[in-house]
């Protein structure tokens, strides 16, 4: 599942701290930026229109997309 990154509140945050707020069986493998695609690294910083691939269990993956894109 892809989400992009609108809330302002992840902006700035690294990969780290966004992954201590997601369910268990569930990561984000892919940030798209532009027209750049990132295996991010723990400490990689989000920017306000990336695009996060998250995968795992269905109801994982749904909860994460619930916590990171949450006006949808």
């Amino acid at each position: 599942q892809e989400i992009e990154v609108t809330d302002e509140g992840l902006v700035g945050r690294t990969i780290e701290e966004v992954d201590n707020t997601l369910p268990n069986g569930c990561i984000i493998a892919l940030v798209s930026r532009g027209e750049e695609n990132t295996v991010p690294e723990s400490g990689f910083e989000l920017e306000y229109g990336d695009h996060l691939t998250v995968l795992g269990r269905k109801d994982a993956v749904r909860e994460a997309i619930d916590t990171l894109h949450p006006h949808d």
